[in-house]
């Protein structure tokens, strides 16, 4: 795995952010987008099948990601990855605050992995 690419691709989901918290519609989408880029990544370097709305779930079962939030990032991945974004407002508002807490759980981790020596 190209542990540079994947320290970047975190830098850029830093940065997006801000954005998501602010209740930015194309933050959270681009942020959505890269996580599951590179969970996607993770998954393929282990050789493990990649199940469509199930990410989340197999790198949680792997320990690439926290558990306790699986379910909830795969329901955010797949309303926000897609090629249609919501347009309820108050949907928009929740899966703001939902998109931040997944966030603040995953990026600690993600930044963490390094090249093995």
């Amino acid at each position: 795995m190209d542990f540079e690419k994947l320290q970047e691709d975190v830098v850029t989901l830093e940065k997006s952010i801000a954005g998501v918290k602010k209740g930015d519609v194309a933050a959270r989408k681009e942020f959505a987008v890269h996580l599951k880029e590179i969970l996607c990544a993770l998954l393929k370097d282990r050789r493990e099948p990649i199940r469509p709305g199930n990410i989340f779930k197999d790198a949680a079962a792997k320990s690439l990601v926290p558990g306790d939030i699986a379910a909830r990032g795969d329901a955010l991945l797949v309303r926000w990855s897609g090629n249609v974004t919501p347009q309820d407002a108050q949907a928009i508002k929740d899966d703001s605050a939902r998109l931040s807490d997944v966030a603040d759980k995953v990026l600690p981790v993600l930044k963490a992995y390094t090249k093995d020596k």
